[in-house]
């Protein structure tokens, strides 16, 4: 049994944080009000949209032992009155101290972990995957927290946010650190980053992808973005800074690198770093099924072969290794695995049907993504490349037309469709994806994703490569106010196989 499902003391737990409560046993702690049983510690936090202190009378209701009511007043730190049966502690500024008071309770798992976390625009699922797969093939039980759910490999439970709730966090990594896991790699989106949601947890790798435009209608402005994700280099314990020194924000990384933190870098070539350790592909050969990366490190020199697609895919791999080879982990044992690295679901993941056009399939949602995944895919084409994709609603749109430039300078055909629409038309946001292209004219559009992807197949010959963008891995489209299931990879899988019969 695990610490976490033992009785903890209010007390005790309490105590750290300068407040003097009754000792009383409690159950576990509790973000959300729906899901509070009796004995249960409701968090009423000050988010971002909802203020928690207005669910208390739900929490109380459904039994809760303590409510820790957040305060903006340091002088009602502390005070502690009764409702019903329920105990109500104030606690100033909880949401800053929400990880603090998880890795507490949670008795610290990160620390008996070697914890990865990975940030950047993109590739921070692949990246946060393939470090898991490593350490897993390589003999360590892993798991992994991001886009893709939470869990140990191939037994992931599915998440709402690319970075969980703090208490969500401790939670499954002490139930992972049970379950035998020795790594566990989480993808910190910059949101989390500066919502603190990772505030107290103890990290042994942070890997720096790339910074390119998104989420601006958070951020502000590129600065406030690039800013939020360095500040993964103030992360407790942490040893490495994996640092992708292609990427133009990488100066501002080493500057801003505690001294206490190793700068380590990867890329395709060593450039300005002559002093630091670093891992490099000296030497990239395209395959028909996947890729031949001679590699160049710190650590000795290996020939890997994988099964992944893409410039982008060998990047990642490159941080992956990086990390693990960080952490101790030999080049030669992760040479002898690469073959069995997989793709990961909806990342460059390919799907053929005999006599017709390839498929891949992609997450790629910024201007950035889809540049990169038209760049790789060339290589591996020897037809025309066609282009598939949309742009979410009631998000940048700043990026709309740059992306309608992209797919009609890197791709032969572009169609636009419809991605999660959300309130906006999906008829306003074609016009604006169509409002950066030379020539809209040419360019054919198609809102319904299912119908544009047969239209594509019917017309594509079998030489011919269609990159089908946006979906990747999801099983729904949010249209309105509507979520509606549509699984991209399943739908063209059955497609496929319906035309082989």
């Amino acid at each position: 049994m695990g610490r976490y499902l033992m009785p903890v003391n209010l007390m005790t737990l309490l105590k750290p944080f300068g407040i003097e409560a009754p000792l009383i046993e409690i159950g576990e702690l509790v973000l959300d009000s729906r899901k509070v049983k009796p004995n249960s510690v409701f968090t009423a936090v000050i988010g971002h949209d909802l203020d928690g202190r207005d669910f208390i009378p739900q929490a109380v209701s459904l039994g809760a032992r303590v409510v820790l009511s957040e305060t903006e007043n340091v002088h009602e730190h502390g005070q502690i009155s009764m409702r019903e049966h329920t105990v109500i502690v104030d606690f100033y500024q909880l949401n800053q101290q929400l990880n603090a008071l998880s890795a507490l309770y949670y008795d610290y798992p990160a620390t008996k972990l070697d914890v990865i976390a990975v940030t950047g625009t993109n590739g921070k699922t692949s990246t946060a995957q393939l470090c898991a797969q490593i350490s897993q093939l390589t003999g360590h039980k892993a798991g992994t927290l991001g886009t893709l759910g939470t869990g140990l490999i191939n037994q992931l439970i599915p998440n709402i946010n690319t970075t969980p709730d703090p208490i969500s966090i401790h939670k499954v990594l002490e139930e992972m650190r049970l379950q035998g896991a020795k790594t566990v790699a989480l993808e910190a989106s910059s949101h989390a980053l500066v919502q603190k949601r990772l505030a107290a947890l103890k990290t042994d790798v942070a890997i720096f992808t790339n910074l390119t435009r998104d989420h601006l209608d958070y951020h502000g402005t590129m600065a406030n973005y690039g800013a939020a994700k360095r500040s993964l280099l103030n992360q407790q314990g942490l040893r490495f800074a994996v640092i992708n020194q292609q990427d133009m924000q990488a100066e501002l990384w080493l500057q801003d690198c505690p001294s206490t933190v190793q700068a380590v870098m990867y890329g395709f070539e060593l450039v300005h770093y002559p002093d630091l350790p670093y891992c490099i592909a000296s030497s990239v050969e395209y395959l028909p099924h996947g890729t031949l990366i001679e590699i160049d490190s710190s650590w000795g020199q290996a020939t890997i072969e994988t099964a992944l697609l893409g410039n982008f895919n060998v990047q990642n791999l490159l941080a992956a290794i990086t990390a693990q080879l960080c952490l101790g982990t030999s080049l030669h044992d992760i040479a002898a695995i690469a073959s069995q690295l997989t793709p990961i679901a909806g990342r460059m993941e390919i799907f053929k049907a005999k006599g017709k056009a390839a498929l891949v399939v992609d997450y790629a949602h910024t201007s950035d993504a889809l540049e990169q995944a038209l760049v790789s895919l060339r290589h591996h084409c020897n037809g025309q490349l066609w282009c598939m994709f949309g742009c979410g609603g009631d998000r940048d749109k700043g990026k709309r037309p740059q992306m309608g430039d992209i797919a009609e300078r890197f791709a032969d055909k572009v169609l636009v469709t419809n991605d999660n629409s959300r309130s906006e038309s999906p008829e306003q946001i074609a016009q604006d994806i169509l409002a950066g292209c030379q020539r809209p004219d040419l360019i054919e559009v198609e809102l319904d994703r299912a119908t544009a992807i047969r239209n594509m197949l019917s017309k594509a010959s079998e030489q011919d490569l269609i990159l089908v963008a946006g979906k990747g891995h999801e099983d729904y489209q949010i249209i309105g106010n509507q979520r509606l299931p549509y699984n991209e990879r399943h739908y063209i899988q059955q497609l496929l196989e319906g035309m082989e019969q």
